[in-house]
């Protein structure tokens, strides 16, 4: 890139160099981003805002393609272990869990995010361990409050669930117990993002965890253990991985485990990042899984597991955007707090035509060979190919947005992030309820597309209102160009070559 228009890293760089450990009193060996020579500063050769985002998100896309794989092969592993109908109620267990998970995060991840990165950039110890504390023990004490009620609450459903299903009671109690193992490794993943790296995150999140819940998802065909040892199985990861991310944090901050080291608390700053955005994370969670759980109200089990064997094939697609996403995060919050606008115009540009580069490519392949990716589940799930087209048009749109959610976040636009899914959150609710009773799997994935799009509609108008950034420029001319000569060329193939369905 022109170097006059794009500053050195080390023209900008914050008090804590990139990737490296804080300095307090004794000098911690540094901690470096994959592909970078020990002891480089971020500064050095041609490290500008792009080329570490680029870099970031190399690491992170190595881990999202092998978390995926991973975690694929699981579910693959499960519908054919559990069988179309308890694999149903395990797809349930895990949206409403998951739902759980983010009220238990309370925002808090993107709190600890912005403010770690914040106080980095001031070489403020006191005010970073403070933030990751904080976060930690606030987000446990909410899991295990909910974790409770989870458990006790289970049995007050069972009269809105269709006569076939009383499973799920038991296992909703199952997955109480997985509640407090997931916040902490979601939550310590997270913290180590704080320090513009996303290499722990990537271990934690799409290697250790998938890895291990893979392993013992094999233990569990060995053991003949069924759907309860598969949701043991689920815990156990997290729990190993979240001591993972505790060793993490430690090499990359040491003052946090070191008692001597001072403290403090900005509570008010903290929640009031991590309580807008704790609705507008239950609102993205309404917009991936309220169809997932109405489906599951109105026809538990097996088209509850082949909706999602759809939804979540398509959601490979998002792998590009989170790649990304990681390492944007906190190099926003610190361009923002020193007000360079025009650097975090051209990064969002940048990495909007990147993400929707990556996504087009992996939209092309799913959807020209949907049916032979809905074969690989087992017998009867042929019947998701249509969902599974409708969800991958809405989440190649959510990538032609970029990181729009995470750059309202991080510039103290929060609320507005909130509006904008908490809208869509409620338009897909409507449109699933409408629709899934008459349509079942379909109205399903219309009422899931219509949540993100709304979503995303919501977030890059909110972006270009209040920072006046735009993603699309004359660049995006050529991945799409691009795009179509690959889309005709694969459309060609399979019209010279039968496959099996």
């Amino acid at each position: 890139m022109n170097e006059d228009k794009n500053p050195k890293r080390d023209e900008l760089r914050p008090t804590v160099g990139s990737g490296s450990a804080p300095e307090p009193e004794a000098e911690a060996p540094p901690v470096t981003l994959l592909g970078e020579a020990p002891g480089a500063r971020p500064g050095d050769g041609d490290d500008t805002y792009v080329a570490r985002v680029a870099r970031g998100a190399g690491i992170s896309t190595a881990g999202q393609g092998v978390g995926r794989v991973l975690g694929y092969a699981s579910q693959v592993a499960l519908a054919r272990l559990l069988g179309g109908t308890f694999y149903g109620f395990y797809v349930a267990g895990v949206a409403v869990v998951n739902g759980v998970h983010i009220l238990s995060r309370f925002g808090m991840e993107n709190g600890v995010v912005r403010y770690v990165a914040h106080h980095r950039e001031h070489g403020d110890t006191a005010r970073m361990k403070g933030t990751i504390v904080q976060a930690l023990l606030i987000t446990l004490a909410i899991s295990l409050v909910l974790s409770a009620v989870m458990f006790f609450g289970a049995g007050l459903i069972v009269g809105w669930l269709p006569q076939d299903a009383p499973e799920m009671v038991r296992v909703l109690r199952a997955f109480a117990f997985v509640l407090p193992f997931f916040v902490f490794m979601s939550m310590t993943a997270w913290s180590t993002q704080g320090f513009q790296t996303v290499t722990y995150a990537a271990y934690i999140q799409q290697l250790i965890r998938p890895g291990l819940f893979l392993l013992f998802v094999g233990a569990c065909y060995v053991l003949g253990a069924g759907i309860i040892g598969a949701i043991a199985a689920y815990a156990l990861a997290m729990f190993l991985a979240g001591l993972a991310g505790l060793y993490y944090l430690r090499k990359l901050f040491p003052p946090l485990f070191d008692r001597r080291a001072g403290t403090k608390f900005e509570t008010k700053a903290l929640f009031g990042v991590s309580l807008p955005m704790s609705v507008t994370q239950g609102a993205q969670y309404l917009n991936n899984f309220s169809a997932v759980l109405i489906l599951g109200a109105f026809a538990a089990g097996a088209p509850v597991g082949i909706f999602n064997a759809a939804a979540r094939t398509a959601t490979f697609l998002t792998a590009v955007r989170f790649a990304f996403s990681g390492i944007f995060s906190p190099i926003i919050s610190g361009l923002h707090a020193r007000q360079d606008t025009e650097e975090m115009g051209r990064l969002y540009k940048d990495v909007s035509r990147w993400i929707f580069t990556g996504a087009f490519a992996l939209f092309l392949v799913i959807v020209v060979f949907a049916p032979q990716v809905m074969s690989v589940f087992g017998e009867g799930f042929g019947e998701g190919v249509v969902a599974l087209v409708i969800v991958a048009v809405a989440q190649l749109y959510s990538s032609s947005v970029g990181p729009a959610p995470r750059m309202l976040a991080m510039t103290g636009n929060q609320n507005f992030a909130m509006i904008a899914t908490s809208v869509a959150a409620v338009t897909g609710v409507i449109v699933s309820l409408i629709l899934i009773p008459r349509y079942e799997i379909l109205g399903a994935a219309i009422g899931m597309a219509t949540a993100i799009i709304t979503e995303n509609t919501g977030t890059m108008a909110a972006v270009k209102w209040r920072l006046g950034f735009w993603p699309f420029n004359l660049a995006w001319l050529k991945p799409l160009a691009a795009g179509a000569i690959a889309a005709g060329v694969t459309y060609g193939i399979t019209l010279l070559v039968t496959l099996p369905p």
